[in-house]
């Protein structure tokens, strides 16, 4: 089974009981039968676009997870600041986008330095 698939199940139903709603709920609010998700939960269901949209949005699902679920440093603040980013305008994803580069650079300059001046590679 295809990793990204099970991991959608997991974090939907995590997520649903971690919202408390029920399967009927849900599926009341995404206009699709209880059965559906049902499926989505148990990996048997692999939902067409516009419901995996749907419940994106309605869940607020980790993207990074559902996504990339074999990167398991999919911690809590990288979810916190992806739902930030989404909330920017152009302009201001521009320049966050400069300063964090700018910052990643300077902190890996600062890191080289430390294991230079401690003699490690």
């Amino acid at each position: 089974m295809n990793q990204s698939v099970s991991a959608l199940g997991s974090v939907v139903r995590a997520t649903r009981k971690s919202k408390n709603l029920s399967q009927e709920a849900l599926a009341e609010k995404l206009g699709v039968c209880k059965r559906t998700i049902m499926d989505i939960e148990k990996n048997t269901g692999n939902p067409k676009f516009e419901l995996l949209c749907m419940l994106v949005r309605e869940l607020d699902l980790p993207l990074y997870e559902v996504f990339y679920p074999e990167v398991s440093d999919s911690s809590e603040m990288k979810n916190v600041l992806m739902k930030e980013l989404s909330d920017c305008s152009d302009y201001e994803m521009k320049v966050i986008l400069s300063v964090v580069k700018s910052l990643r650079y300077t902190l890996k300059n600062e890191e080289n330095s430390n294991h230079d001046a401690r003699g490690e590679k």
